[in-house]
């Protein structure tokens, strides 16, 4: 019979699932970790409460402003996690914003009620009371489910998409063209904004409000929760706060256990529960991906007939007659980049020494020289990776010196790393589609007013990222994991996921290193079929017969500077490059 006590049970165990699933959004998709869930659950409760009690608002209306005040709090506390505070400085820096409001709640006795907090009358929505648990937990159950449905969502998307890439490598997110602070400051505010909303639904339950109850003892619960289930998994939180919820009452009735012992035995079985976790299943109970019924999450999008990679929704390529060759033949390309008096010194060491380049308009450009000569350190200068101390770059004109690496990105210029930096607990497919630019359902607004056209955008998405891997020859592995993927095949949804960006311009970071010598010709005809698709291409690469094979224009570098240039052939006549590096 489901009396008032298992109602209360049930009411907790939906407090647990509801606070856990919005915490996995901002640490298991996010990989933001915070250890100030329970306090932004208790600014949800006192804000909701203080409204009733002091304000006089009705308790629907109070509900709505606890969610507003979590979100901009929470909005103040992320400002400095959004732009330089990461990883265990995250977690002191939630840590302390814990520590510190809850000292709030204790000190503000005229405010708060201090230790002995204060009392909420009960909750009452339209014309009806609830006050015993039995009335509270269908709607405790309705407000849990829209919890989980909003993180769903919100996981699952493209929005989400663009979170677990911040998770994976933050950097090569914003070399895409994404904007990473706005992302990460809207996922703190959100998950907030949920704890707030069950804060101040549950104050209303409870009827009473004390700083006891937001301890750091339950940040950390909840955190448990999240490990024990699986992180980025709503399912396992499900299940993890279902056990860890249901524990301490299992407990409590146990005659060789009892009341008395029920929290010491409880946190004594959950502890050796995460130990044994992290031993011996450190992805959790449910891993990220796993779906109940054995299919993982995401259906691959079909693959539309088209022709291979016409020019995209940003217009960065000038568009190419049925055929024709997007190569003028006659005269040199004009330059589409140029490079003027580019320096960089990392304290004594000039990295970069006043370097002039230019990239021909749909031609392939190398950059060749010894190890530390400066190419890649070029590459990081033009696309905003690194600042440069003096000189300027320009596309098409424009001046990008100093811009973001995600404004780069989106103004028509992108590149690819020496060591890939794919996002590995993503499928060859995610990877692409998140380099696909301006997709609506990138946006939170959008994905809450416009669910439909964000739906079809990102069909739309996959496809071209689909079509991405065919040009690739990576359709087949678009199902697999990146990390399950051999490195020769990574480098290739690399190049997948550049082609995706729609940018004109493309800067391929050694990209036939580290592959299989078999696979070297397929590598070279693809970057080749880059160049008859009108795109610009500089490479650093380091063996002369793929540079041979490639380049129109090299360029030699040594300490920084540029020593020599013109085609492969001009450059291994001179005696003094054959010496120090081409050899004899």
């Amino acid at each position: 019979m489901f009396n008032d006590y298992y109602a209360d049970i049930a009411i907790l165990i939906l407090i647990y699932v509801a606070l856990g699933a919005s915490l996995n959004l901002l640490m298991g998709y996010a990989g933001q970790f915070s250890m100030a869930h329970a306090v932004f659950y208790g600014v949800g409760a006192y804000s909701a409460g203080l409204l009733t009690v002091r304000a006089g608002w009705p308790p629907l209306l109070s509900i709505v402003g606890a969610i507003v005040i979590t979100f901009v709090s929470a909005g103040i506390l992320s400002l400095p996690a959004a732009k330089r505070v990461r990883g265990e400085y995250l977690i002191l820096l939630t840590l302390a914003f814990q520590m510190v409001v809850s000292q709030l709640m204790n000190s503000l006795r005229g405010l708060t009620g201090g230790p002995y907090g204060f009392t909420v009358p009960w909750l009452s929505l339209f014309g009806k009371d609830f006050v015993s648990p039995v009335d509270f937990a269908p709607l405790m159950a309705a407000a849990c489910a829209l919890v989980l449905a909003i993180a769903w969502g919100i996981g699952e998307s493209p929005f989400g998409r663009l979170l677990k890439g911040i998770r994976d490598d933050e950097g090569a997110v914003r070399a895409l063209g994404k904007n990473t602070i706005l992302a990460k400051l809207l996922i703190f505010g959100i998950t907030a904004g949920l704890a707030g909303f069950v804060g101040g639904l549950s104050a209303y339950y409870y009827q009473f409000i004390a700083p006891g109850s937001y301890t750091l003892d339950l940040s950390i619960f909840i955190v448990s929760i999240i490990v024990l289930g699986g992180i980025g998994n709503l399912a396992g939180t499900v299940v993890a706060a279902i056990i860890l919820g249901g524990l301490r009452p299992l407990l409590q009735n146990l005659a060789f256990i009892g009341a008395d012992n029920s929290y010491p035995w409880q946190a004594v079985i959950y502890g050796a529960a995460l130990i044994f976790l992290m031993m011996f299943r450190p992805e959790g109970l449910l891993p990220e991906g796993f779906a109940f019924g054995g299919r993982r999450r995401g259906r691959l999008a079909p693959a539309s007939p088209a022709p291979p990679m016409t020019p995209g929704v940003n217009g960065h390529r000038p568009p190419v007659a049925p055929g024709q060759s997007a190569i003028p033949t006659e005269a040199p390309a004009p330059p589409i980049v140029r490079i003027d008096g580019l320096s960089k010194r990392f304290g004594g060491i000039a990295a970069v020494d006043c370097v002039d380049l230019a990239f021909g308009e749909r031609q392939i450009t190398a950059l060749i020289g010894p190890n530390g000569a400066g190419k890649t350190t070029i590459f990081n200068l033009v696309t905003g990776t690194l600042t440069p101390d003096r000189g300027r770059v320009l596309l098409r004109d424009v001046d990008i010196t100093g811009k973001a690496p995600n404004e780069v990105a989106n103004l028509g210029m992108a590149r690819s790393f020496q060591d890939v930096r794919l996002f590995p607990r993503l499928t060859a497919l995610q990877n692409v589609a998140m380099a696909v630019p301006n997709q609506p359902g990138e946006n939170v607004a959008a994905l809450a007013l416009r669910p439909l056209h964000c739906r079809r955008a990102e069909a739309a998405a996959r496809a071209e990222a689909l079509r991405c891997l065919e040009l690739t020859g990576m359709a087949d592995k678009a199902r697999e994991r990146v990390a399950n993927l051999g490195y020769g095949e990574q480098k290739l949804v690399a190049i997948a996921r550049l082609l995706a960006t729609d940018a004109a311009v493309l800067l391929l970071d050694e990209p036939t290193s580290g592959i299989d010598p078999a696979s070297l010709d397929d590598m070279i005809d693809l970057v080749l079929r880059l160049k008859e698709m009108g795109r610009t291409i500089c490479i650093v690469e380091h063996s002369l017969t793929v540079v041979e094979r490639l380049a129109d224009h090299v360029v030699f570098m040594e300490d920084g500077k540029v020593t020599a240039e013109g085609t492969i052939e001009e450059l291994t006549r001179q005696e003094r490059l054959v010496e120090v590096y081409f050899g004899t």
